[in-house]
């Protein structure tokens, strides 16, 4: 029964005395309004998004229905438990802090967490996503999961989560490794409260993205240990309890090839303490609840990550490139959480008589947001199935290596500030109580997002580390190679196809000027080019599960390719047309 907004009477009734709050029947109906909306957004986030599950099925294939129940377990648990766990470790007065001494006295500087900490860490670390995603051709499974709880926005635990699994593989690429076994046992295990937890630390005060001006030591004692002296400058998951880190083993070479990866733990052999402090934490604007520092080692113990020369190269195409991966995962997830909190909203508040899902301005703004999510999600998945097949040696083929590296670093470049503008879009729906922290986990999603956004390489970074692996790696070439072969998969009766083959000869013309620019021209380019390669990839992702989704009585995903096309690949495409209409309401699912 549709509902309707009460009748004001000329004469308000009469409310007993001494009553606090006083409302009116007005105001019941748009309270009650908000009761519905609140009922609509707890329900299961995996079951809510039949979209989300089909981009499952489509990736896992037979492996799907092993998997199925325990993502329906999680997606009850996301609007529930853990945000409720979430939400309470990142209020102002719950945020972590830095105790400096033990109980007698003895200097040991380490984080406090609130006790929702480890309740959020028991939920995500239970679902055994770290083993799923260590397994080599394990991506795309460990990803489903981690997608999901990355619902309930960054935890302070999907940082360390991407740590674990990838020293998991680092230690599991060695040839031999101290206590190799007992570390990956306790980095896989799936609790937070019984297991271990991994970081990775980089960054310096003199430098982010430019890593070759890494000044932190690393020397060999006259015991053939190896000591760590300096400082790190970012450093997530300040608790961890063995840190992955680069240091300066050889001062007569310069930039990264002096530099190799180590291994430190935060406790030694006999229990005590290893030779570092915390100086202070940083007090982020998003992702508060996870414990980032600055750390300075005094000759703390550590141990040598493969051979020197090679460790650091290691780090930068495993660890480096994963993380890249699992960001555009991370963001996504949140984006999904985003857009179900402002969908639930549009079908419950009611204007002017109406639920404001049915104004044509609230349809359009939430089908661009849904298109962009289908669309975002469809290329992240698509890029860790790549990673899967190469880890798997189902893929051998140099193009196909070359192309899934690039497309994790230009997806990086274009997809994360494009996702946290989305989630702003979102959070226009729900105007001022959009902004409210008790009201909905908006606010708090806006801010992770806009934080992990500046992650693993900024959008300059990452134009300039393509720009570098075109110039020096023939990665153009490669990609033009990739993707026509990946056209090709759309049977070329589809329009969709020639609309692919349109923008593969846009990304053609973008390079080919590219070529012809001086040094300095061409960066500037990188801000057309990039998300020219990284549109066409993601319509073709789009496109082939939307043609699977089709056969299975399902077409929102060959919609939003439509919309996808006119709003990214083809601006010139008349976009307040009558057919415009029918489109977003095929997306946000409101078609008559």
């Amino acid at each position: 029964m549709a509902l309707t907004e009460p009748q004001t009477t000329s004469s308000p009734p009469q409310d007993p005395p001494g009553r606090l709050e006083e409302t009116q029947p007005g105001q019941a109906f748009g309270r009650d309004n908000l009761r519905r909306w609140q009922e609509a957004t707890s329900r299961n986030v995996y079951l809510f998004d039949d979209d989300f599950a089909h981009t499952v099925r489509f990736h896992l294939g037979d492996r799907y229905a092993q998997v199925h129940d325990d993502l329906a377990k999680l997606g009850a648990v996301v609007p529930a438990a853990l945000e409720e766990a979430v939400a309470h470790g990142d209020f102002r007065l719950n945020l972590p802090r830095i105790d400096r001494y033990n109980g007698i006295g003895e200097r040991d500087d380490h984080v406090v967490h609130d006790h929702s900490y480890p309740v959020s860490g028991d939920l995500i670390y239970g679902t055994g996503v770290v083993s799923r995603l260590a397994r080599l051709g394990g991506l795309s499974e460990g990803f489903a999961f981690y997608h999901l709880s990355s619902h309930a926005g960054d935890t302070g635990h999907h940082c360390p989560v991407i740590c674990n699994h990838e020293t998991v593989r680092l230690l599991r690429s060695l040839d031999s490794f101290p206590d190799r076994d007992e570390i990956i046992a306790k980095l896989e295990e799936p609790s937070f409260s019984n297991g271990w937890t991994s970081s990775q630390f980089l960054t310096e005060v003199q430098g982010g993205s430019d890593v070759g001006a890494n000044d932190t030591q690393a020397w060999q004692a006259d015991d053939g240990t190896w000591r760590i002296r300096g400082e790190k400058w970012f450093c997530s998951n300040a608790n961890a309890n063995i840190q992955i880190i680069t240091a300066r083993f050889d001062n007569e070479r310069n930039g990264t090839r002096g530099l190799a990866m180590f291994l430190v733990p935060a406790l030694l052999a006999d229990g005590t303490r290893n030779h570092f402090t915390l100086r202070r934490l940083k007090e982020k604007f998003g992702t508060r609840s996870l414990a980032s520092a600055e750390i300075d080692y005094h000759d703390a113990h550590a141990t040598p990550l493969g051979p020197l020369d090679d460790s650091f190269q290691s780090l930068m195409t495993l660890v480096i490139h994963h993380s890249r991966i699992a960001m555009l995962m991370l963001m996504g997830g949140i984006l999904g959480r985003a857009y179900q909190l402002a969908r639930s909203y549009a079908d419950t508040r009611h204007a002017f008589g109406k639920a404001i899902i049915d104004y044509p301005l609230v349809q359009d703004n939430l089908a661009q947001v849904k298109t962009d999510l289908l669309a975002g999600t469809a290329s992240s998945f698509a890029v860790a199935a790549f990673q899967d097949n190469i880890d798997t040696g189902r893929e051998l083929r140099a193009e196909h290596h070359a192309f899934c590296r690039l497309m994790a670093n230009v997806n990086k470049a274009v997809w994360c500030p494009r996702i946290v503008s989305r989630i702003q879009d979102a959070a226009e729906t729900l105007a001022g109580n959009g902004v409210i922290e008790q009201t909905s986990a908006m606010p708090r999603l806006i801010r992770d997002a806009m934080t992990m956004e500046k992650w693993e390489g900024s959008p300059n970074t990452m134009r300039m580390q393509v720009l570098r692996d075109i110039e020096r790696l023939d990665y153009d070439r490669m990609f033009l190679t990739t993707i026509t072969e990946l056209s090709k998969e759309i049977d070329a009766s589809r329009p969709e196809r020639a609309a692919l083959e349109s923008a593969i000869d846009r990304c053609r013309r973008l390079l080919d000027e590219l070529g012809d620019a001086s040094p300095a021209h061409r960066t500037l380019l990188t801000q057309q080019l990039l998300p020219q390669m990284a549109d066409t990839f993601a319509y073709w992702a789009l496109i082939r599960e939307g043609i699977n989704q089709m056969s299975n009585a399902g077409n929102r995903k060959l919609y939003a390719a439509e919309l996808f096309r006119r709003l990214h690949l083809d601006p010139t495409v008349e976009g307040f047309a009558d057919d415009h209409l029918t489109l977003i309401a095929h997306v946000v699912g409101r078609e008559e």
